[in-house]
C-alpha cells in the first residue's frame, strides 16, 4: 500500500527544469511527490490571499506544507522578483530585498497519531534580515541542499496602494448572446497623481476568477483614459464563464458520513473514501448553495487535535459519470484540492467497465471543493460547457492587482488591489 501512495503522490509533481540563474516557471509547482499540502496565506487566515502590503510586511505570511515520510530534514529558502506577467525581473537582489539572499526552514513536526506518516514545516515571513523592499510579484522557492534541489514554488504579492479600484459586475455584458452564462467586469481605476501621458503604455491589469489562473486576464490595458481616472468597459477579457458552484465534501471526521460521501473505509495503511457519484451539470438548471470558490481548508473535526501533525491523509477516489469518453477533450479535477494546477495528478481517465471517468488523489483532512472540467486538446482551453454548465448567477470572487511600471527603477510596481463578488 505504502508504494501505491507514493505512486499516487508522484503524480502531483509538475515537471521542469530549474537553473542558477532562476529561469524557471514562476508558477506555484511542486518538484518533489513527497511535497503535499502547500499552504501560503496571510494574517493566519488560511482563506486570505499571499498578499501583503509593503508598509507593514513582517511574519504577515504563513507557509506551511506536509512531506509524506520525511525524515525531518532542513531545507531552505527565498525569493525572486517577477514581473506583472509572472517572468524573472533583471533587477539585482539588492534592488528589490534586504538581508540574507536565503534562510533555513527548520520549524518542523513529525505527524502524531496517523497512519500515513509525514513531516509539517511551518515558517511565519518575511523576517527583519530578509525582506522585500519593493511591491510586485514574489515567487517564493523552496529547496535542499542546493537550488538545483528544488522542492516548490509559490506565489505571493506585495503591494504599495497607491490607486483606488472600483469593480462592478453589470447584468447584462455587451454581448448579449452571453447574458445567461458570462459575468462581465467593469473596472475604474484612480490614478490620482499617476496620470501621465504614458499611462497606457506602463499600466496593466490583471484579473483572476476566484483562485484560478489558467483563464486570468493579463496585462489589460485601459479603454479609456481620463484625467484622474482609467476605466476598463467594453473590454472582451474582462468577460467571464460563469461556470457553476463548486462540488463540496468534508473528510475531517473518518467516523462520520458527510455529504457526498459515498463510503468511507480504513485498510492497513491508510483510509480510503469514495466520493460520491459526479455527473454532468451542464444541461440542468443552476441551484444555489454555499461554497467556498473552489478552496480547501485543513482540519479535523476534533478541536483537541491539532491540524497541522494530527489531521491524516486519506485516499480520495472519484468518479464521474460519462456512457462513453469524450473524443475532443480530456476531464480534470479543478480547484485548490491540487493548487489549481492541471497535470497528472487531477486528470481523469476514462474506464469503459465503470462507464465514467476516475481519479485518485491523497488528501490530508479537511473541506474541499472541486469542479469537474472539460479541457481541450489541442488549444488546452480549461471549460466548463460540457461537465458543469455556465451561469450567470453563480457566485464567484474576482480578484484584481493593478500594475505600474517604474521606468526609473525598471519594475512592475503593484499599486492597487481589490476583491468583488459577483453577486
Amino acid at each position: 500500500m505504502r508504494k501505491y501512495i507514493l505512486l499516487i503522490l508522484a503524480f502531483c509533481a509538475a515537471s521542469g527544469l530549474f537553473a542558477q540563474d532562476f529561469n524557471l516557471p514562476c508558477g506555484n509547482l511542486n518538484y518533489k511527490p513527497e511535497v503535499q499540502t502547500v499552504l501560503l496565506f496571510a494574517d493566519d487566515n488560511q482563506f486570505n490571499d499571499p498578499i501583503i502590503p509593503l508598509e507593514d510586511m513582517t511574519e504577515r505570511l504563513t507557509l506551511t506544507f506536509d512531506l509524506i515520510d520525511g525524515q525531518g530534514e532542513i531545507l531552505n529558502y527565498t525569493f525572486i522578483h517577477c514581473s506583472y506577467d509572472w517572468q524573472p525581473t533583471d533587477l539585482q537582489r539588492m534592488q528589490y530585498a534586504s538581508g540574507f539572499d536565503s534562510d533555513r526552514l527548520d520549524d518542523y513536526a513529525f505527524s502524531r497519531n496517523t497512519l500515513i506518516d509525514y513531516v509539517n514545516y511551518r515558517l511565519k515571513f518575511p523576517k527583519e534580515d530578509m525582506m522585500p523592499l519593493v511591491s510586485g510579484n514574489y515567487l517564493l522557492i523552496v529547496y535542499g541542499d542546493d537550488l538545483n534541489d528544488l522542492y516548490f514554488t509559490r506565489r505571493f504579492m506585495v503591494v504599495d496602494e497607491k490607486v483606488h479600484l472600483g469593480v462592478s459586475v453589470p447584468r447584462y455584458p455587451d454581448d448579449l448572446a452571453l447574458t445567461d452564462t458570462h459575468q462581465q467586469l467593469n473596472v475604474m481605476v484612480n490614478m490620482n497623481t499617476y496620470i501621465m501621458n504614458n499611462t497606457q503604455q506602463f499600466s496593466h491589469l490583471t484579473i483572476r476568477q476566484n483562485g484560478r489562473w489558467d483563464n486570468a486576464a493579463e496585462g489589460l490595458q485601459a479603454t479609456y483614459i481620463y484625467p484622474d481616472h482609467l476605466t476598463y468597459e467594453h473590454h472582451p477579457q474582462t468577460v467571464f464563464e460563469g461556470t457553476n458552484q463548486y462540488r463540496r465534501f468534508n473528510t475531517s471526521n473518518f467516523y462520520f458520513q458527510s455529504e457526498n460521501l459515498a463510503h468511507i473505509r480504513r485498510t492497513d495503511d491508510s483510509y480510503v473514501i469514495d466520493i460520491a457519484t459526479c455527473e454532468s451539470r451542464a444541461k440542468k438548471a443552476y441551484s444555489t448553495y454555499e461554497d467556498i470558490n473552489g478552496e480547501k481548508f485543513i482540519y479535523v473535526e476534533d478541536e483537541n487535535l491539532d491540524n497541522s501533525t494530527e489531521a491524516d491523509y486519506c485516499l480520495v477516489n472519484f468518479f464521474y459519470k460519462s456512457e462513453a469518453p469524450l473524443t475532443h477533450e480530456d476531464i480534470y479535477l479543478m480547484g485548490a484540492l491540487n493548487d489549481w494546477r492541471f497535470d497528472e495528478s487531477n486528470k481523469m481517465t476514462y474506464d469503459y467497465r465503470l462507464h465514467g471517468y476516475t481519479c485518485s488523489m491523497m488528501l490530508k483532512q479537511g473541506y474541499y471543493n472541486f469542479m469537474i472540467t472539460n479541457v481541450d486538446r489541442e488549444s488546452h482551453k480549461v471549460g466548463t460547457d460540457l461537465t458543469e454548465g455556465n451561469h450567470w448567477e453563480t457566485d464567484n470572487v474576482y480578484k484584481l492587482y493593478f500594475y505600474f511600471y517604474n521606468i526609473v527603477k525598471g519594475y512592475d510596481e503593484l499599486i492597487g488591489y481589490a476583491t468583488v463578488n459577483s453577486h
